[in-house]
């Protein structure tokens, strides 16, 4: 009988430990749905920044091509400006200064 006695505060040591453990789980358990429903609503505020962020990004793309595009037409311009001055430069010259 010692032994029964001896074992039986151990058993309930035991369930009360298990008890314990399961309480915690079901408290766990309940905090994730807010916390899930907090990571949600912050992937959405991402989700909307990054929208954002990509019509920004697609307007200086705009902004930029249409800088390039005026660059390379004045580049085109002063090239053309260049070779007919190259050319008609010494003509106008010996007209000038004989």
């Amino acid at each position: 009988m010692t032994t029964r006695l001896q074992q039986k505060p151990k058993m309930e040591i035991r369930v009360a430990l298990l008890e314990q453990r399961l309480a915690d789980l079901v408290t766990h358990h309940e905090s994730v749905p807010g916390r899930v429903t907090r990571l949600e609503g912050e992937f959405e505020h991402m989700a909307t920044q990054l929208t954002a962020l990509n019509e920004g990004q697609r307007e200086l793309t705009a902004t930029v091509s249409d800088i390039g595009t005026k660059v390379t037409r004045m580049l085109a311009a002063l090239t053309v400006l260049g070779v007919v001055a190259q050319a008609l430069g010494p003509t106008l010259f010996r007209m000038l200064f004989p």
